[in-house]
């Protein structure tokens, strides 16, 4: 896929990404068209696949659902640095590194929205050169795989979008690296170790020696 065309699926997956309405709607032919000629076979899979889902769906359906997983549920919401930072100072910091970013690239971004909000995000990758796009969604690729993640476990549609978006990013040259179970594992042993020690340290009198 040349760089033209992987900016394209970046603009394209931005489109997806936002709040459905009529004139999205009105789109939808015109947009499945062009994802036909996408060249790299899972993200044009991934795509036709989430297009002929909403195409059965009411707009109202279609709506109900975004709302669902992107307003109500905290763990897949589209501002990528809040499920890592939530409401901390952190990601005010993080926010403003990002607004820097892309000024330092020549885009200007208004109030309207967050920095992090992954829609502008990809309408800023699909409007810069692939190694610009590459810095900045490597430096997120953990959320967007996380925010993926979530969304299989409550079944949304919008599964495909995200599995679209990994391959093109994997595709441009980005390391897709998830989260290591064997990790994950490793630290709840930790945690039940110390609860042990914990109930240990209850359970043992003053003297030091229990009989």
């Amino acid at each position: 896929m040349n760089e033209t065309k992987s900016s394209s699926v970046y603009q394209i997956i931005s489109f997806l990404l936002q709040y459905p309405n009529e004139q999205m709607v009105d789109v939808l032919p015109e947009l499945k068209k062009e994802i036909q000629y996408i060249e790299n076979k899972d993200v044009r899979n991934y795509l036709q696949q989430f297009m002929n889902t909403i195409s059965r769906k009411s707009l109202d359906e279609w709506i109900q659902h975004y709302i669902e997983c992107f307003d109500f549920e905290k763990t897949t919401n589209l501002y990528v640095t809040y499920l890592k930072l939530g409401e901390q100072r952190e990601r005010g910091l993080q926010l403003l590194k990002l607004k820097n970013f892309y000024q330092s690239a020549g885009f200007d971004i208004t109030d309207q929205e967050l920095p992090d909000y992954l829609p502008l995000m990809l309408e800023f990758c699909a409007n810069v050169a692939i190694e610009k796009s590459n810095e900045l969604l490597q430096n997120h690729v953990q959320e967007i795989h996380e925010i993926k993640e979530n969304l299989i476990k409550i079944k949304s549609w919008y599964i495909d979008v995200f599995q679209a978006l990994l391959a093109n990013m994997k595709q441009n040259g980005m390391k897709i690296i998830a989260k290591e179970k064997k990790e994950l594992h490793s630290y709840a042993k930790e945690r039940e170790i110390m609860k042990n020690r914990i109930s240990w340290n209850i359970r043992q009198p003053k003297g030091g020696k229990i009989g």
